[in-house]
C-alpha cells in the first residue's frame, strides 16, 4: 500500500501559540506529511494521525470539516513524550463511494497495525467506524470494541450504512469474531429499551452515563481489553461541546471525556482511536475542537504509559485471589498487578476434552462483589458467551 496516493498533505497556517516555544509545541515534535515533506519509510513511528473527511452517509452534513479544525488545535498544544514517534499522515483521499472511502480506511489500519502503529482517525461521521471494524473482521481472530455514544446507533437495516445505523451491519455480520462489544454513556431517555434487550441477549453491554458520572473508572477495564474505540461527541454534553450533530444539555463532563481518551491510550490491546460527529459550523468559539485536541492529547499521553502485563500466579509482580461462592460448585480467580494496580480474572471455557481460562480485565469493584457473594456481571456475561 502506497500511503502517499492513499492521502492529501496537511496544509496549515503557522501554529500561533504565543506561550509556548517552538522547541515545546506539539507540531514541533512530530513528522508531518507536507507537500515539501511526502511520507516515506514509518520505522519506528508508534503513532500515526490520519484526517477521514467524509460525511456523505450523514443526515447532517458538515463533519467533513472537522479534521484540519482538530489538528490546528492540536498542533498548538505542548508535546507529550518526544521519545514517542508520531506522524500525521495528512486527511485521507475520499474515494468515489462512501463505501471506498470505507475500504480505504481498512487497507489503512491493516497497514498501519502490521508496522505496529495506533491510528487517530480525525473524522467525519461516525459511520466511518464501519471502516475500521472491516479491518478487524480481514484480520479473522476474537476482538472487543467500544462505542462511546449517548444514542445507540442501531436503527433499522437499510441498504447504506449511516451514522445512526452503522451498528446494525457490524453485529450482525459475523458475530463469532465480536467477543464482546461495549458502549458507553448511553442516555436512556434517548435509547430503546428494546436496544438494551437485544445487546444483553448477545451478551454485550452498555454502561448508562449515570454510572460513568458516579465513578468514571469503571470504564478502564472495559477499555482496556478493546481494539478499537469510536467516539461520538455528542455523548458529551452541550456546554462543553456545543459543535456536534445532535448536541444535548446532559453528557459526559470534558473532564470525562478526556479520562476516557487516556484510559483507551493506556489499554495495550487497543490499535485505532476514532473521533466523529464533530460539527464546526456549530462550534462556538471553537470549543469543541479545542476538546477534542485535548483528548487526543490524552490519549497520546497514555500510549506513552502502556505497561504490557501478562498476569500470572507464579510472578512476584502479581497477587492471586481466589474467591469460593458459598452453596456453589464455582470459584473466581482474580490478579492484581502489583505495580500498576489493575485487575484481571479468570473465565474458564469448559469443554469434553480439556478446561481452558481465560483472563479478562476487570475492577477492583469486582473482586469485592464477587467477595460479598455475587458473582460479577462481567464474569457471567463472559462465561456464558464462551460456553
Amino acid at each position: 500500500m502506497e500511503l502517499k496516493n492513499y492521502f492529501s498533505p496537511v496544509s496549515l497556517e503557522k501554529p500561533g501559540n504565543h506561550f509556548l516555544s517552538d522547541k515545546s509545541i506539539f507540531c514541533r515534535n512530530i513528522s508531518i506529511h507536507t507537500p515539501d515533506s511526502p511520507i516515506s519509510d514509518l520505522s519506528g513511528y508508534k503513532v500515526a494521525i490520519a484526517g477521514v473527511p467524509e460525511d456523505r452517509n450523514a443526515k447532517i452534513r458538515g463533519s467533513s470539516a472537522a479534521p484540519d479544525l482538530i489538528r490546528n488545535k492540536l498542533y498548538n498544544l505542548y508535546h507529550v513524550n518526544p521519545a514517542l514517534k508520531i506522524i500525521d499522515l495528512g486527511n485521507l483521499i475520499s474515494g468515489n463511494s462512501v463505501q471506498d472511502t470505507y475500504y480505504a480506511i481498512c487497507d489503512l489500519i491493516l497497514e498501519l497495525k502490521d508496522k505496529g502503529i495506533i491510528t487517530i482517525i480525525l473524522g467525519g461521521s461516525q459511520d466511518l467506524t464501519y471502516g475500521i471494524y472491516l479491518a478487524y473482521e480481514k484480520l479473522n481472530a476474537l476482538f472487543n470494541f467500544v462505542t462511546v455514544d449517548s444514542r445507540l446507533d442501531l436503527g433499522i437495516i437499510q441498504d447504506e450504512i449511516k451514522p445512526e445505523s452503522y451498528l446494525i451491519p457490524i453485529l450482525s455480520r459475523k458475530k463469532e469474531l465480536i467477543f464482546n462489544y461495549t458502549n458507553l454513556g448511553h442516555q436512556k431517555y434517548l435509547v430503546d429499551q428494546e436496544d438494551i434487550d437485544f445487546l444483553q441477549q448477545q451478551f454485550n453491554e452498555t454502561l448508562r452515563l449515570g454510572e460513568i458520572h458516579s465513578n468514571v473508572a469503571i470504564t478502564e477495564p472495559v477499555l482496556r481489553d478493546s481494539a478499537f474505540v469510536s467516539f461520538d461527541f455528542n455523548a458529551i454534553r452541550q456546554g462543553d461541546s456545543p459543535g456536534c450533530t445532535h448536541p444535548s444539555p446532559n453528557g459526559l463532563y470534558g473532564e470525562e471525556a478526556c479520562q476516557i481518551s487516556k484510559y483507551s491510550g493506556l489499554g495495550t490491546s487497543l490499535m485505532v482511536f476514532g473521533l466523529f460527529n464533530i460539527l464546526p459550523a456549530a462550534d462556538i468559539h471553537e470549543q469543541t475542537s479545542h476538546l477534542a485536541a485535548q483528548m487526543i492529547w490524552y490519549f497520546i499521553e497514555g500510549v506513552s504509559q502502556r505497561k504490557y502485563e501478562e498476569p500470572s500466579g507464579k510472578s512476584t509482580l502479581f497477587k492471586k485471589f481466589i474467591v469460593s461462592f458459598t452453596g456453589k460448585d464455582r470459584e473466581v480467580v482474580f490478579y492484581k498487578s502489583l505495580e500498576s494496580e489493575r485487575w484481571w480474572f479468570e473465565v474458564p471455557i469448559i469443554s469434553n476434552t480439556r478446561q481452558k481460562k481465560i483472563l479478562i480485565s476487570c475492577s477492583h469493584e469486582d473482586y469485592l462483589s464477587a467477595c460479598n457473594q455475587e458473582i460479577p456481571d462481567r464474569w457471567l456475561k463472559a462465561f456464558r458467551k464462551l460456553n
